[in-house]
């Protein structure tokens, strides 16, 4: 019984009767079960006696009245166009649950204005009715017997008997948007009493939605039908039959995939699991530290959502006021009855300390110069608040005319309880320093950095050993030694496209590392140098002489030219081919591509270096397969050093038969019979291959008649005969004949020898 609002934005339930698991068996044809229950539903096209009236007749008069009513079976089809009333039961075994729900609000409506009954059938076929012409309480019924601060209740009461827009009123506003702003309300209203139905089961049964069955025999099987009163007219409603065996049901299995967050304000932790079609509302309990599990919610959660997200949505639960720590939790749904599934499996969260302690307050600088070349000072700072996880500190060095990168000054993590330390900063140079606070969780927090003044005038020396490494796309890592001075904060990379020019650097950014990248354009360029030069400085700005020069050779990413045909031959077993090659110098590789005519693809048939280039020529040789109907096509694309190919060069093509004769040897004879008076020619071939048959041989028998001028085909035979008749020679007649053997590549072999035949005349006969 699942319910959508109407166009575009309906809250509707998390879950309602349809979607959810039956636990009794639904009819789902109208077989031999309708039969059984024929009397079950009350006809489509009763008098209007109106339906009303039914709630005056007596059980008796009732049962009576169905029984005796014409059965019309399509109206109770589930497939039945219309809208119909969808129903599921739960076995207590001392009761049955029923729970129902129409479409959608129309039929709703209409139900709760004219009744619904409920009708039970034994398996002996015995028909009860359980209730007839059931209604949601009146308003006053709902006053008397919910409490006035019932919000749910409230709720109920409002879905039932609230007065909604008019839609005469709502289309003089809006036009035709009107009826569908009219059609959403009432959606709205309706999935809303779906929904409150599902949250309590003493509403369900208050808004004519539920219903116990308290006779029901434990063990016993029934059939329940639940019908309204709607006339036919107002609305054509179909039925659909349950079954169930009134055998205690255990809970719903809930195995939902949790998975878990930490909100944002560091001391929460956010459960996350899918809508479940199953349930509508859930329970979230957290174990305590004595093992007892403290349920989290104060009234049912749900997750409400719109039709636009009903297939993505998940449930999203957040417990807050948490101390790190592991917590474990579990979750159970409440389904259609009301009834609470089995717990989920345990699910195990981690809360993190993501809180930083309180940051230190820098107060001054100390610098002092024992020596010559040493430069000591002392950081010293405040911390008024100390916590309990609180580890220690560390300092560090910025310089923002060097790099972007803070540099640590302590090698081992300081004390809590210091607020000072001493360093050498004689390789430093005036920049920023900030004493960063560390907790147990590794959460930190900084001072507000100050300036640290310190001069020094002396450079560093020019870096060495510079060497590149260069990609086919032009991409340029050029690395050097690392510089031994301590102070040095780091390069800049300088270029020029002549060793004799001024040498330019490369970016504003200056590196920590001993490597930088570059990119060169590698296509259309004539100049197939780029040089280079490394500068070392340090923190108090001083710069240090250039570098040796590193020549970058650009390798050649233009493609080479084609390949162009000189000449072409064949034998019988193989084609020839020489081309002009790409005269390039360098070129690395050929590819040698064939087609047959009228396929699409080429296939590659070989791959030659360049050291197949003799006395400025390119020899192809192919052993293709004999073909006497189509062409091969022949072409090259030639690679460099850099992995560029040229355009495919002009295509050459061969009309390749191979061997075209069949080296057999044939001989026959021909003889006029009299006992027959028949032509016998007979032969014999020799030389005959498995491969030879594998392509399909027969042979070929020729005719010379009486005068005629040229040898004429009669017939072809099986290359298994060896004789063959000619019936068609008259007395008189003569003629001379020969074969030979044929494949269905066309290929001959030669003629047999040539035999004569002359028939007698009869008087020679006799």
């Amino acid at each position: 019984m699942k319910v959508y609002s109407g166009i575009r934005r309906l809250i509707v339930a998390a879950v309602l009767l349809a979607g959810t698991t039956v636990q009794a068996t639904a009819v789902q044809d109208g077989g031999s079960m309708f039969e059984r229950i024929k009397a079950f539903v009350a006809p489509a096209d009763t008098v209007e006696a109106d339906r009303v009236s039914l709630d005056k007749m007596s059980q008796k008069e009732y049962e009576q009245y169905l029984l005796t009513a014409p059965v019309d079976t399509t109206r109770r089809d589930s497939v039945t166009t219309g809208f119909s009333v969808k129903v599921l039961a739960r076995a207590k075994g001392d009761r049955v649950l029923l729970r129902w729900a129409p479409d959608e609000f129309a039929p709703w409506y209409l139900a709760n204005k004219h009744g619904y009954n409920i009708l039970r059938m034994d398996k002996d076929g015995k028909i009860d009715t359980l209730q007839k012409a059931l209604k949601p309480y009146t308003l006053e019924q709902l006053k008397t017997r919910f409490e006035p601060d019932d919000s749910l209740a409230g709720a109920a009461a409002q879905m039932l008997y609230g007065k909604g827009s008019e839609l005469n009123e709502a289309i003089g506003i809006d036009g035709a948007e009107g009826i569908m702003q009219v059609y959403e309300e009432q959606q709205t209203r309706f999935a809303y009493a779906m929904l409150l139905a599902e949250v309590r089961p003493d509403l369900a049964e208050a808004m004519a939605m539920m219903y116990v069955d308290k006779t029901a025999v434990k063990g016993a099987e029934y059939t329940y039908v639940i019908t309204t009163n709607i006339p036919e007219k107002e609305l054509n409603m179909s039925y659909q039959p349950v079954i169930v065996k009134n055998v205690k049901e255990k809970p719903l299995p809930y195995e939902p995939v949790i998975t878990d967050s930490m909100g944002v304000d560091g001391r929460s932790i956010r459960l996350f699991w899918s809508r479940t079609p199953q349930f509508s509302t859930y329970d979230i309990e957290r174990q305590g530290e004595n093992g007892e599990w403290i349920k989290l919610n104060e009234r049912r959660f749900m997750t409400l959502f719109t039709q636009e997200d009903e297939s993505t949505v998940q449930n999203i639960f957040e417990d807050i006021d948490l101390e790190p720590g592991t917590y474990s939790y579990r979750i159970c749904g409440y389904d259609t009855f009301g009834e609470k599934s089995e717990y989920s499996a345990v699910h195990t969260a981690q809360l993190h300390d993501v809180i930083p302690p309180t940051a230190p307050v820098i107060v001054q600088f100390n610098v002092e110069r024992p020596d010559e070349n040493t430069i000591m000072a002392d950081v010293i700072w405040e911390k008024n608040i100390i916590e309990p996880d609180f580890l220690g500190y560390n300092v560090y060095y910025y310089n923002a005319q060097v790099d972007s990168v803070w540099v640590k000054l302590n090698e081992q993590l300081l004390d809590p309880e210091m607020q000072s330390f001493r360093c050498e900063v004689s390789f430093l140079g005036t920049g920023h320093v900030t004493v960063v606070a560390l907790d147990t969780a590794n959460n930190s927090s900084a001072a507000m950095p100050q300036e640290l003044f310190i001069a020094d005038f002396t450079p560093p020396a020019a870096p060495t050993g510079l060497q590149y490494v260069m990609s086919p796309t032009g991409s340029v890592m050029i690395k050097w030694n690392k510089n031994p001075e301590p102070d040095v904060a780091g390069y800049h990379l300088y270029y020029a496209n002549d060793s004799t020019h001024t040498f330019l650097q490369k970016s504003g950014k200056m590196t920590r590392t001993t490597v930088i990248f570059d990119t060169l354009q590698v296509t259309n360029v004539t100049q197939r140098y780029m040089y280079y030069r490394v500068k070392a400085y340090d923190y108090s700005g001083n710069e240090s002489a250039f570098s040796p020069i590193l020549t970058v050779k650009r390798k050649n990413y233009d493609p080479p030219r084609p390949c162009r045909i000189d000449s072409v031959w064949q034998d019988t077993k193989k084609v020839y081919m020489t081309w002009f090659p790409s005269s390039e110098d360098d070129v690395e590789k050929f590819y040698v591509y064939r087609r047959v005519h009228g396929e699409e693809y080429n296939t590659l048939i070989n791959v030659l270096t360049k050291d197949s280039v003799k006395n400025g020529r390119l020899l192809v040789v192919d052993s293709p397969e004999p073909n006497s109907n189509k062409r091969y096509y022949y072409h090259i694309e030639t690679m460099n050093e850099t992995g560029v190919t040229s355009e495919p060069s002009y295509e050459t093509s061969f009309l390749f038969k191979g061997e075209t004769v069949l080296p057999l040897t044939l001989r026959m004879g021909a003889a006029y019979r009299n006992d027959d008076e028949l032509v016998h020619i007979a032969w014999d071939i020799e030389g005959i291959t498995r491969d030879m048959l594998d392509k399909g041989l027969y042979i070929c028998l020729y005719r010379r008649w009486n005068d005629d001028d040229i040898f004429r085909f009669v017939r072809s035979v099986n290359i298994s005969e060896t004789n063959a008749i000619d019936a068609h020679m008259e007395p008189g007649d003569k003629a001379e004949y020969r074969i030979r053997v044929r494949s269905r590549e066309g290929h001959l072999s030669p003629y047999s020898n040539v035999v004569e035949v002359t028939v007698p005349k009869s008087e020679e006969v006799e």
